[in-house]
C-alpha cells in the first residue's frame, strides 16, 4: 500500500527516479487558498483544524457532493500528502450536488464573495479552480473574474482539463491570467527502460499549459458516504492545480504582497524545464518546489532573472 505521496516526491526534485523524500521551502503559513469546488470535509485527518466554511452559492444543499473537493483541498494543504501544510483552505462551493455541476452564476458570485472575503482578512490568497467550462469557447463571465480576482493581488490556478484537444481551446484556463496546469505522469520507456515524466493520458496539451504537475494515481484524501476519512488513489487534472496553488502559497509566505505575476515568474524560474514529453509545445515547465541552485531572495530579483531570460 502506497503511504508516501510520490507527487510530492516528485516535485522536489528535478530528475528521476523518485527518492522517497519530501523537502520544502517554508509550509504556507498565514495565506489562505480559496477551493472553488463541490465542498471540503473540515473532518479530515489531512485537513482538520485548518477549513473555513467559505461560500456557497446553492444555499440550502448544505451537503458536500463528493470527495473531489477533499482531495483538491489536500493537494494543496494536507497534513502529510499536501505542498503546504499549514495554509488555509477556504471552502467555497460552486457545484449543485442534486446535478453535480456548477453554473458561470455561481462562479461569478462565489468570486464577488471571495474578494470582498478577502478585502476583510487581508492576508495573501490563491484561487484554486479545479474545474472547466463545457464549451471549447472563452466565456467572458469567467475571464471578468479572473481578471477580478487578480486585480484584488489573488492567483487564480486552473485546471488544463480531462480532454485531449489543445487546452487554449478550454476555459476557464483560456481567460487572460489563470495560470494553468496539465497533469503529468511518470512512465517507463521501452526502449531504454529509464523512467521518464510525460503529459498524462487525456490531459489537454500545448502552449497555453504554464506548468506540469502530479495527476496520474496520486494519493489524496477522500471519503466514504458516511463520510469516514480515507486516503486513495485519484487521477485526473483536477489534482494538479492543488499543487500548484499550494506552492503559490509557499511563495505567498515568504512574498506577502507579491503580485499574481510575480508567484507565476517565481514558479518558472523555479520548475524544471522539458522533462516533460509529448506536450505538444516547445516549452514545457514542470513544478519544482524544492531547494534552488539560485536562492532568489526577493520579488525584484526574480523579475530581474526573467527578464535575463
Amino acid at each position: 500500500t502506497q503511504t508516501v505521496s510520490l507527487a510530492l516526491d516528485r516535485i522536489d526534485q528535478r530528475e528521476l527516479p523518485l527518492d522517497k523524500t519530501y523537502r520544502r521551502r517554508g509550509t504556507g503559513r498565514g495565506v489562505t487558498v480559496y477551493v472553488f469546488d463541490g465542498g471540503v470535509l473540515p473532518s479530515h485527518p489531512e485537513l482538520v483544524g485548518r477549513v473555513r466554511k467559505g461560500y456557497d452559492a446553492f444555499a440550502g444543499d448544505g451537503e458536500i457532493c463528493n470527495a473531489h473537493g477533499t482531495a483538491v483541498a489536500g493537494a494543496v494543504a494536507g497534513k502529510t500528502l499536501g505542498v503546504a501544510p499549514d495554509a488555509e483552505i477556504v471552502d467555497v462551493k460552486m457545484v449543485e450536488c442534486g446535478k453535480l455541476r456548477g453554473t458561470i452564476q455561481a462562479i461569478v458570485d462565489a468570486t464577488n464573495w471571495v474578494i470582498e472575503d478577502a478585502r476583510k482578512h487581508r492576508r495573501p490568497a490563491v484561487a484554486n479552480w479545479s474545474f472547466i467550462a463545457d464549451t471549447a469557447a472563452r466565456i467572458p463571465a469567467l475571464d471578468s473574474a479572473v481578471a477580478a480576482l487578480r486585480a484584488e493581488g489573488i492567483p487564480v490556478i486552473v485546471s488544463a482539463g480531462n480532454v485531449e484537444v489543445n487546452a487554449c481551446r478550454v476555459s476557464p484556463g483560456n481567460a487572460d491570467g489563470a495560470v494553468v496546469v496539465g497533469a503529468s505522469t511518470i512512465v517507463r520507456e521501452r526502449a531504454t527502460n529509464k523512467l521518464v515524466d510525460r503529459r498524462a493520458f487525456n490531459t489537454a496539451y500545448g502552449q497555453c499549459i504554464d506548468f506540469y504537475a502530479p495527476g496520474d494515481s496520486v494519493l489524496l484524501p477522500s471519503f466514504d458516504a458516511a463520510r469516514t476519512p480515507s486516503v486513495q488513489l485519484w487521477n485526473g487534472t483536477s489534482m494538479s492545480p492543488g499543487y500548484v496553488s499550494g506552492a503559490v502559497a509557499l511563495f505567498l509566505e515568504a512574498n506577502p504582497k507579491a503580485h499574481p505575476d510575480d508567484a507565476l515568474r517565481y514558479l518558472r524560474s523555479a520548475a524544471t524545464v522539458n522533462v516533460v514529453q509529448q506536450t505538444n509545445a516547445p516549452v514545457s515547465w514542470m513544478l519544482y518546489v524544492g531547494p534552488v541552485r539560485e536562492e532568489l531572495k526577493s520579488v525584484a530579483e526574480i523579475r530581474a532573472q526573467m527578464a535575463r531570460r
